[in-house]
């Protein structure tokens, strides 16, 4: 996907996958890029012509410039806008099922980004602020964020939809009321509880859940 710019009038929109805080950004970005890789091996079949072996298709990638400024009423811009970026990149988030758990280690968020038909869930890999206007008392109040995003898993992709990374499907957060399984979270809400399973990490669609924990839902078009 080639750069565009960011004259869309819908916000773009940072949402954490795990506790469902998130912000919309100031101003739309900028030289948004979408990257996506397959591996191929070469099969080495003598005095014949090579024929091609799939290996895997790895996450895609995403990046864009944000901007984000606070001249009108002089406050630091990092405390105001980059560290609301930066707050995802924490690690803060016990591991579910199917998440290397037995580690014990605490990851960073999962995060939900969308903007218009466009959404990824995805890690932040990258975020890289340039301050570029400083206020009086030496505060910076006006930054160029450059930010890199991976995908949480290989998405599929579909014919003039671009599948669960570029989708026409609406995605919503559910808290897990007492009792809720992601079966009856599927039924309850029009979608596909493997799907569920596979956006959320779930190994179990019985057990794999936890009133009070919040799971990702791609709804049916």
């Amino acid at each position: 996907m080639g750069a565009t710019t960011g004259g869309s009038i819908q916000k773009a929109k940072f949402q954490s996958d795990d506790t469902g805080a998130g912000f919309e950004v100031q101003y739309n970005p900028v030289n948004f890029k979408f990257d996506k890789s397959v591996s191929w091996n070469e099969h080495d079949d003598q005095g014949k012509e090579g024929s091609l072996e799939f290996q895997k298709a790895s996450p895609a990638s995403m990046s864009c410039e944000l901007t984000f400024d606070t001249t009108l009423d002089g406050s630091d811009v990092r405390e105001a806008w980059v560290n609301k970026l930066l707050k995802f990149t924490n690690p803060e988030v016990t591991p579910k099922g199917g998440e290397a758990k037995a580690l014990g280690k605490k990851r960073p968020h999962k995060v939900l980004f969308t903007w218009g038909n466009f959404k990824l869930l995805g890690v932040i890999e990258s975020v890289k602020a340039a301050y570029v206007m400083f206020g009086q008392d030496g505060a910076p109040i006006r930054a160029k964020v450059t930010l890199e995003m991976k995908e949480w898993k290989p998405g599929e992709y579909e014919d003039g939809s671009g599948g669960s990374s570029y989708d026409t499907k609406s995605v919503k957060l559910v808290t897990v009321g007492s009792g809720d399984t992601v079966t009856s979270i599927a039924m309850e809400n029009n979608a596909d509880w493997r799907d569920i399973c596979d956006d959320n990490g779930i190994d179990d669609p019985v057990d794999g859940v936890s009133a009070g924990s919040q799971v990702a839902v791609k709804m049916s078009k």
